[in-house]
């Protein structure tokens, strides 16, 4: 009798439970949508929150099924607790686009994801870490850094590098975002990898221009990581670029950050550094950042007899930005409204079997800009 009471009872306490549960899993679905990103203030990540705010106004005033709230945050920890108040809402969102702000809101975000919630990733992609997220998430996309490094060695092909030249390098940071621009560059130079452009182009390396791997170990010659610092690149430029001569200085230089160049060029244009600035224009062929900054785009413009007090492009080196539309922010939540009216989102994916989108770059100097500086998928960012 004793084990048939404690059998009814435990039978009595998993239902409760899992009523419970049941209960809590009965929310409501609203009509809200979800964008979460940066605060919009600067930069390329701020470019990016500035379109997703002009892309959510339009939606929201065009009256559709569903309702767009942007959500901006300065930190993780913001992020972590705007995405804490809308789990607590009284009915769960219909969809959530995030550009998380760092790896610490991976278990945020996987709580969005463990409620079945529709989920899209943008630029800061949390699907490597979180098996999880990459289960349940619609898609995942962010900028192609292979195709990032590859284009900065395709254009230095096109304007004359060949096989064993010196290369100075300066990585972005330690990540998988400078690690992967590093490995597109070195694989577009032994031939292991196409640039695949914006257009849907790919240009391969010819045959009598490819690199052996003895000639990537021996000819590039890589920087301490900058971390994205405009002074850090000042600094290890400086150290790098002391007593060298025409003969010894690297004529093309592998940059990952337009900031970096930013701050190469306001180094080399001060007078103490006119003797090094001398050397460096008569000798570096290209030298290239990335990102989209309109200040650079602003030298590119300049000539040194036009430029007066501001920064002008060395008399005979090619600056080159290969960049990643930020807008394409605006296509995630494109996305994510196709996605909740039935269109399949799969047909964009560049990687099938892991759910991504990769954004290919465009590659920006000169020439290029002055032709496409009205397209707004060129835009440049402060």
């Amino acid at each position: 009798m004793k084990k048939a009471i404690v059998v009814l009872f435990a039978a009595v306490l998993m239902l409760a439970m899992t009523g419970s549960v049941f209960a809590g899993s009965k929310k409501e679905v609203g009509n809200t949508v979800y964008v979460f990103g940066p605060t919009p203030d600067h930069g390329w990540t701020g470019s990016a929150a500035r379109f997703a705010e002009e892309k959510i106004s339009q939606l929201n005033a065009a009256g559709g099924k569903y309702n767009y709230v942007f959500r901006s945050a300065g930190s993780p920890d913001d992020q972590i607790k705007q995405i804490e108040a809308m789990m607590a809402e009284s009915r769960l969102p219909a969809g959530v686009v995030i550009q998380a702000s760092d790896n610490m809101v991976q278990a945020a975000v996987e709580q969005i994801a463990n409620a079945n919630i529709p989920l899209i990733l943008f630029d800061r992609l949390l699907d490597g870490t979180s098996p999880l997220i990459r289960q349940k998430m619609v898609i995942a996309m962010s900028a192609d850094n292979y195709a990032i490094g590859a284009g900065a060695a395709y254009y230095m092909v096109q304007k004359g590098l060949t096989p064993g030249e010196a290369i100075w390098e300066l990585p972005g940071d330690n990540s998988a975002v400078s690690q992967e621009r590093g490995d597109g560059f070195r694989e577009f130079l032994t031939g292991a990898r196409p640039f695949n452009d914006d257009q849907g182009a790919a240009h391969t390396i010819p045959a009598d221009r490819r690199w052996t791997d003895a000639q990537i170990g021996s000819a590039i010659i890589s920087s301490q990581v900058a971390n994205w610092s405009r002074d850090n690149a000042k600094q290890y430029f400086e150290s790098y670029i002391s007593g060298k001569t025409p003969q010894t200085l690297a004529k093309w230089m592998w940059t990952m950050d337009d900031e970096f160049v930013m701050g190469i060029l306001e180094l080399l244009q001060t007078p103490a550094k006119a003797a090094e600035n001398a050397v460096f224009e008569s000798t570096v062929k290209v030298i290239t950042g990335c990102g989209g900054l309109t200040a650079l785009y602003d030298v590119m413009g300049r000539t040194k007899a036009a430029a007066g007090n501001q920064l002008y492009q060395p008399d005979g080196v090619a600056i080159m930005s290969p960049t990643c539309r930020p807008g394409f922010f605006v296509d995630a939540i494109q996305f994510m409204e196709d996605h909740l009216n039935g269109q399949d989102v799969g047909v964009h994916f560049t990687d099938r079997a892991t759910k991504r989108f990769h954004e290919p770059p465009h590659l920006v100097d000169t020439a290029s800009w002055a032709a496409n500086k009205n397209n707004p998928s060129w835009r440049g960012f402060d």
